[in-house]
């Protein structure tokens, strides 16, 4: 029978519980030098030898004693007595004391000549300059980095103790198929695992993938005590749902103890956390945002207490562009694309949900509501984790308006001029005050092509704003039927294919209020689809056409002179884009890309 969630356990909860209940297993290996990177150092490490071992030469030139060399003047130059050639890096040869760099001398009768005496010392590496035999070169704790193995090399160190925690990552479920596999209907191709594994030897674990496991109680029994077994934490990719076909919760309340099941967390309420063993075992959600924020906010947690801290993640203090409501008690988690606009940089939010996992590929960064806020306001400073470098955020441009291909290719383009484009999708009229309110470099617009749509639409809630419209493509919509249709056909039209756009769904009621068509009968059989006249062609149907839709770029006056938002607009007119949108079965926009739309 299915388990409900009764009480929801705080994330500050839950970590105060794991860390409690799951001490380090403080496991140490021996591993080879080239294989360290992201590796966490499990003792400090020291240097076998001084570097340089000797005193040597800092450039080509001439070892001298240095006090043959005094009186050395522009006005008196000597010549060099008792000196011994020598080249950069080579062992400085007793008696000399100091070296003169071959471009302070010049050869007269075949002998160097200076006009500066050398100081003591002048031009050499002594020997223990850079680290002395037994010096610490890295503390115990370390995250190795890429930069840190040349040098550890350099310093005799060729293998070395890292910390060692070993992840079982176990993935259940009937419905997955895996990877490389073309899912059926019903079927979904088995990523978390994978995901998860990526995530967590970048913090430097050992990570295990097992098979998929169907939906069998005996089944998940032997794979979860044979992961307890070989691991020191255990996770179970969709072991942790309420649902009647979730089975691993019966499981491992035979062999271990249920710690906690549901976290005040969104996503990624339905987490399970058991004890088997005296090894914790985590059973995620199934949907990939809900499971990497697991992954990240509680196995992450764990991981950084046994020594294994997460990946460096940068913070930035940002206004956000609109209005986020949250529920009294849960801590959330949004997804954000953040591009610095007019002097500020914002943040926008995109869709929340555990399985939008889209989402999280367009964000550049996420916002943590705390359990004791209902929402942050428009406007707001708020604290953003960024997932990319933060100089990034200087060349992001953020679009805002209804998702379209065209777009979508467009951004494909932007980076050959050295800046990214996050789309983040709104109506039109939410584009269109995010413009009024300079949270977004630029604004998509799609509009149903009539003679009122851009006052109605746009210049009603942008009085005072003067626009740049930057025509991009222009779409022919209408309904598709293997019949051809006539008086008779309309007054019992089934139509199926909902309207991809609000601007389709306007032409779609203008033409059945031309047609006299009351309303969408249901039942039966369709006869026609709503389409685009490419889509009918393609399926060899008759086509009758309800009008066009028009799809714009739109931006302030003010910011087009931005090198990024002229990147933009030079890349919607380029030849290139024009030719893809012809290949795509769609018409250029036509008109003047620079025209400007007073008030």
């Amino acid at each position: 029978m299915p388990h409900r969630y009764l009480n929801l356990t705080p994330l500050s909860g839950v970590l105060a519980i794991m860390q409690q209940e799951f001490p380090s297993p403080g496991r140490a290996e021996i591993v080879a030098l080239a294989e360290s990177v992201g590796r966490v150092t499990a003792d400090p490490l020291y240097a076998g030898y001084s570097v340089p071992l000797a005193d040597i030469a800092k450039f080509d030139g001439y070892a001298v004693k240095s006090g043959e060399t005094l009186g050395a003047q522009d006005q008196r130059p000597i010549p060099l007595v008792g000196y011994a050639r020598i080249n950069t890096g080579e062992v400085l040869p007793r008696p000399f004391d100091a070296v003169i760099m071959v471009e302070d001398t010049w050869d007269e009768d075949g002998i160097p000549r200076i006009r500066k005496s050398a100081a003591p010392g002048q031009h050499i590496r002594r020997a223990g300059e850079d680290v002395r035999a037994g010096e610490l070169v890295l503390p115990k704790g370390h995250r190795i980095r890429p930069f840190d193995i040349g040098a550890l090399a350099t310093y005799g160190i060729d293998r070395l103790a890292v910390r060692s925690v070993r992840i079982g990552i176990v993935p259940t479920g009937s419905d997955l198929v895996p990877l490389g596999t073309t899912p059926g209907p019903g079927e979904t191709v088995e990523t978390n695992t994978l995901m998860a594994a990526a995530y967590l030897t970048g913090v430097g674990a050992t990570c295990r993938r097992y098979g998929i496991v169907p939906d069998e109680p005996g089944l998940i029994r032997e794979a979860v005590e044979r992961a307890v077994a070989e691991n020191d934490l255990v996770l179970l990719s969709a072991g942790s749902s309420a649902g009647t076909r979730d089975f691993s919760r019966d499981v491992i309340e035979e062999i271990g103890e249920i710690v906690i099941h549901g976290i005040a967390v969104r996503p990624g309420k339905s987490v399970l956390l058991a004890n088997v063993g005296g090894k914790p075992v985590l059973g995620m959600p199934g949907y990939p945002v809900a499971a990497q924020t697991i992954l990240r906010e509680v196995a992450g947690a764990l991981l950084s207490w046994w020594g294994l801290p997460s990946i460096p993640c940068a913070g930035m203090d940002v206004r956000l562009s609109r209005r986020l409501a949250s529920d009294l008690g849960f801590d959330e988690f949004v997804p954000v694309s953040i591009g610095r606009v007019g002097g500020a940089c914002w943040a926008t939010p995109h869709p929340r949900g555990g399985g939008i996992q889209m989402a999280v590929v367009r964000a550049n960064g996420y916002i943590h509501i705390p359990a004791d806020r209902e929402g942050i306001e428009a406007g707001e400073d708020v604290r953003v984790r960024l997932t990319v470098p933060p100089a990034s955020i200087e060349r992001t441009l953020i679009c805002i308006g209804p998702r379209d291909p065209a777009f979508t290719e467009l951004a494909n383009r932007l980076p050959d001029s050295g800046y990214l484009l996050h789309c983040c999708n709104a109506s039109t009229v939410g584009a269109v005050l995010a413009l009024r309110m300079k949270t977004c470099h630029a604004a998509t617009v799609v509009l149903p092509e009539i003679a009122s749509a851009w006052s109605d639409q746009v210049l009603r809630y942008l009085p005072d704003a003067h626009l740049l419209r930057v025509p991009v493509a222009r779409t022919e919509f209408g309904v598709a039927s293997a019949e051809p249709l006539d008086a008779g056909s309309l007054a019992s039209l089934r139509v199926t294919g909902r309207p991809r756009s609000v601007a389709v769904k306007f032409l779609l009621d203008a033409w059945f209020a031309r047609e006299g068509i009351d309303a969408l009968p249901s039942g039966g059989s369709p006869d026609v689809q709503v389409c685009s006249a490419l889509e009918a062609r393609a399926a060899g149907l008759r086509f009758t056409s309800i009008g066009h839709e028009t799809c714009d770029l739109v931006v302030r006056e003010e910011f087009a002179a931005d090198e990024g938002v002229a990147a933009l607009i030079e890349a919607a007119r380029s030849p290139e884009f024009r030719a893809y949108l012809r290949a795509a079965g769609r018409d250029p926009g036509e008109g003047d890309a620079h025209g400007t739309i007073s008030p």
